[in-house]
């Protein structure tokens, strides 16, 4: 999510603001890496827990 998260807003909000023809809108990379973030640290969570559920219905 560090690696990512970072790299991916820079790169659309760099390419939002070439399509704008507006340097200031490149500004939207900083509402986007916490979107990407929170959506990363999601998923990481649900698989987390869906595989300690695994493990508990393996045990039965």
């Amino acid at each position: 999510m560090l690696t990512i998260a970072p790299f991916l807003s820079f790169a659309i909000g760099l390419t939002y603001a070439v399509i704008a023809e507006n340097g200031w809108a490149a500004l939207i990379m900083w509402y986007i890496f916490p979107v990407i973030f929170v959506i990363g640290l999601v998923v990481l969570l649900i698989g987390i827990f869906k595989k300690k559920e695994q493990r508990k219905e393996a045990d039965l």
